[in-house]
């Protein structure tokens, strides 16, 4: 019983359906300490109306790690749909997979 609970707990099988968000992989540009975050679309993304009533999101994150006190900025844009349109970021840079 104990091998179950053990192996549920330390397996990983905890999977975050990519659906509802993704990992923000970025480094340090002083420091070069690396972040991977999760970004859950639901609840970390800024809803936003244009005149015509459309609707987009968008993403501010700042992040300080633990080797420096350097400030690394990150802006995204969403469309309706909360597909990526675009990305900035500043003091560091994007990580692909």
């Amino acid at each position: 019983m104990l091998k179950k609970l053990a192996k549920k707990l330390f397996s990983g099988g905890l999977s975050i359906p990519s659906q509802n968000g993704f990992f923000l992989k970025v480094r340090c540009s002083s420091c070069g300490e690396m972040f991977n975050l999760y970004i859950n679309k639901s609840t970390d993304l800024l809803q936003e109306f244009d005149d015509e009533g459309n609707t987009s999101y968008t993403l501010n994150k700042e992040i300080i790690g633990s080797r420096c006190r350097n400030l690394i900025h990150v802006k995204m844009a969403f469309d309706g749909s909360k597909k990526l349109l675009s990305r900035e970021i500043a003091n560091g840079e994007f990580l692909e997979d």
